[in-house]
């Protein structure tokens, strides 16, 4: 078909220059998720600008660190009662007495 109607061939365009109009859409349960659809070649896109203001400053002691745990610092934690460690092994001698007991009890064998 070589003629006045035959479609220009289209360019390729890289993945990072190809432009994209995001929209948000509800399905029937409402859940959320966003249709892309590719922009038209002569929409303008919006600037975006960083408006500079003197009132507007970071204060680093005062900013919020969503990594920190706790809030307070471990230097700044009141320190608590350090509890003794329970040695296992005793522990277990201790449940396999216990469970011998209950098994001479259960069985008519009352020695105490």
């Amino acid at each position: 078909m070589d003629g006045p109607f035959r479609k220009k061939p289209e360019r390729a365009v890289p993945e990072a220059e190809r432009r994209r109009i995001g929209s948000i859409v509800h399905d029937e349960r409402g859940n959320a998720s966003v249709r892309w659809r590719d922009a038209p070649a002569d929409q303008e896109r919006p600037v975006l600008e960083v408006l500079s203001d003197a009132r507007l400053t970071v204060k680093s002691e005062e900013s919020f660190d969503p990594y920190a745990r706790g809030g307070v610092h471990r230097e700044l934690r009141p320190q608590t009662q350090r509890t003794t460690r329970t040695d296992l092994r005793k522990l277990s001698e201790h449940i396999k007495m216990m469970r011998a007991l209950q098994e001479r009890r259960r069985g008519g064998d009352n020695d105490d």
